[in-house]
């Protein structure tokens, strides 16, 4: 656009131009052709006094071709010259079908507001000529004024920035028309001038008028449709809540029962008619390793074999009018030998037909474990009695033989007054006598009689005091003597079941003197003692190498105010996993019938919770184990070394 202002700025010049052109191109051919000839007379006339015509004809000649060459070039010069003027011609035309066809209407408008140049469209809109429009100010057509009343959007066109605003415009039939302006500064005949582009959106806002329209009466619609909403929504949403408190209430009762059927310490499995599994508690997933979302809706013959096994076995030999079912078998769990007891009740609905089973299952290995317990306790509180009873009825003749073997060496002996007073009555000479004894070594073996019977009596006092009840009160007891108390029973235990005998396992022993006396009852010490050697015994008779060499090292030291006992053997000893759980009750790697599990957690309850001591094992596989009692000193004076003092006496 600013293209054509700056075209039709230069378009007045270009007449003028044009005939100044071909005036002084005409001139100067006149000129060119007559100065030749001119000249040449002149210069005739002035040397000869006289016309030389003959020159003078060639001279004209020279003119003429002279003239030729000059007019072809001023001729060539006035043909491009008309040229040039009659493109620039048509440019403008062109520019001007350009503008008239545009689709908005164009204004070039002055700063004072003259209408300077508009185009087609606005001709037509407006019902004015361009003359007409050219002799109007766009405040006579612009019925707000916009531009006049903001200053503002002016200041901003003089900045350089375009703008666009709405107005109205009235036309020459006097119609107000909408229209949108886009303004900004152009250059017209080297003046600024306002450049518009006015459209007419009279039906821009015809639609936006419906829309509104449309809009409102959507609006009171929706207004319709959302009170009618509102309330339908009320009573849904009162609904909805008497529905939502249902089923919470439905909800907390479900997982009430969930949870205490989870909470149970029985395995509870609920199965419908065909024996799909319906109900899996936390006590069914830990015995069998399945979890419940993996065995709702399975086949209860899947994931639990043996128990249906067991049921169709119960189901066939149940009695018409017994409608539950209790029965025990033995499976193995996490490869474990372990003993369930299982109790089935039917379910019921509405109408009492039957639509599936409830299973509890208890694990009552341990349970089993107990009562055996209780009754080999009782075999033992037995044999214990008849130990006792049997060690008194030994002590009697034990202690006559003891007797009647010192009155024996007493006898015989040759220092005694009496013995040589009688040995001369009946003619004997003790001398002779002492010396045929020891040539036939008969003295040794009396001393062999009372070596034996002084043995027999030891065992017969620690079977007394092993068999006597543990509510005795605490003594200071010595280690030592308990220890070795405990040796001397295993020396005599040989269990053919389980396959040890202690009199081929070498007992090393390392005693400190500087251990004192501890507060205890010794027959707990002798028990917690035998237990552990005991069970040295068993690992030691693992090994069936014949080279091999079982040895228990049996170490007493003190440690500040504590004594530590140490037991020690180079059995195959027992990996991490065993050595956690080895004071577990019930807790046995040996076979079944072997061993309870239960001599090493009665040993660490009484040196832990009765002696108020410490008991630790350290082991690993292949290095044997170490077993460490700390129990507390007596705080006396006393020596240790008078404890070894004691005189053998005869068990009463």
């Amino acid at each position: 656009m600013q293209r054509e202002l700056n075209t039709k700025t230069n378009t007045r010049f270009q007449f003028a131009r044009y005939w100044t052109i071909r005036g002084f191109t005409a001139s100067l051919i006149v000129i060119a052709a007559l100065l030749p000839v001119v000249s040449a007379l002149s210069i005739s006339f002035w040397l000869d006094g006289e016309y030389n015509w003959r020159e003078a004809a060639l001279e004209l000649g020279v003119a003429c071709l002279t003239l030729s060459l000059i007019a072809y070039p001023a001729f060539y010069l006035l043909n491009w010259e008309s040229d040039q003027a009659q493109r620039w011609d048509e440019t403008q035309q062109d520019f001007r079908l350009l503008i008239d066809q545009a689709v908005d209407m164009v204004f070039l408008v002055s700063l004072d507001g003259r209408i300077v140049e508009v185009n087609q469209r606005a001709c037509e809109s407006m019902g004015y000529s361009k003359v007409e429009l050219k002799n109007l100010s766009i405040l006579d057509i612009d019925i707000d004024c916009y531009l006049h009343r903001h200053p503002k959007l002016v200041n901003q066109m003089q900045n350089g920035e375009s703008i666009t605003y709405q107005t109205r415009y009235r036309s020459k039939s006097g119609n107000r028309i909408p229209v949108e302006s886009r303004a900004r500064m152009a250059s017209w005949l080297e003046e600024p001038h306002y450049l518009e582009f006015v459209s007419d959106i009279s039906h821009r806002l015809e639609v936006e008028k419906q829309i509104d329209e449309s809009r409102e009466a959507l609006e009171k619609t929706r207004n319709i449709l959302e009170r009618r909403i509102a309330e339908h929504s009320s009573e849904l949403k009162r609904q909805k809540q008497s529905r939502e408190m249902a089923e919470r209430y439905a909800n907390s009762i479900q997982n009430y029962l969930e949870k205490l059927i989870d909470s149970m310490p029985s395995a509870i499995i609920a199965v419908d008619e065909d024996h799909q599994v319906m109900q899996w508690n936390i006590e069914a997933e830990k015995m069998t390793n399945i979890q419940a979302k993996m065995a709702i809706g399975e086949k209860l013959s899947n994931l639990f074999p043996a128990l249906y096994q067991h049921m169709q076995s119960a189901n066939s030999s149940k009695d018409l009018l017994q409608q539950s079912l209790n029965f025990r078998f033995n499976t193995r769990i996490n490869h474990e030998n372990r003993t369930l007891e299982v109790m089935i009740y039917p379910i019921f609905t509405l109408r009492e037909e039957e639509q599936g089973e409830v299973i509890r299952i208890d694990d009552i290995t341990e349970k089993v474990k107990i009562d055996e317990t209780l009754v080999q306790t009782e075999k033992m509180l037995s044999l214990g009695g008849l130990a006792a009873g049997m060690a008194h009825e030994i002590n009697n003749p034990l202690g006559a033989i003891m007797q009647s073997t010192q009155n024996i060496k007493r006898r015989l002996s040759n220092t005694l007054a009496r013995n040589q007073m009688v040995a001369q009555e009946v003619g004997l000479s003790l001398d002779a006598l002492h010396l045929y004894l020891e040539k036939q070594r008969i003295l040794e073996f009396l001393e062999g009689v009372m070596i034996s019977g002084e043995r027999a009596a030891h065992i017969v006092g620690d079977m007394l005091s092993f068999a006597r009840p543990a509510n005795q009160e605490s003594t200071q007891v010595s280690l030592q003597d308990a220890l070795d108390a405990a040796v001397r029973l295993s020396a005599k235990d040989y269990n053919q079941r389980k396959q040890f005998d202690f009199r081929k396992i070498e007992m090393r022993k390392t005693y400190s003197p500087l251990v004192g006396c501890v507060l205890a009852q010794k027959n707990q010490l002798e028990q917690v003692f035998l237990n552990m050697l005991i069970n040295a015994a068993q690992a030691l008779a693992l090994n069936k190498d014949e080279s091999f060499h079982p040895l228990i090292e049996l170490i007493i030291r003190r440690e500040g105010n504590m004594a530590c006992v140490e037991i020690i053997d180079n059995g195959p000893g027992m990996d991490e996993a065993t050595r956690k759980r080895v004071f577990e009750p019930f807790f046995t790697t040996k076979d079944e019938n072997v061993g309870t599990g239960l001599g090493l957690s009665v040993s660490y309850f009484i040196v832990c919770e009765q002696l108020g001591g410490r008991l630790s094992v350290e082991s690993q596989p292949g290095k044997g184990c170490r077993f460490t009692i700390h129990l507390p000193l007596v705080r006396t004076e006393s020596s240790a070394q008078d404890a070894h003092d004691e005189q053998i006496e005869l068990p009463l």
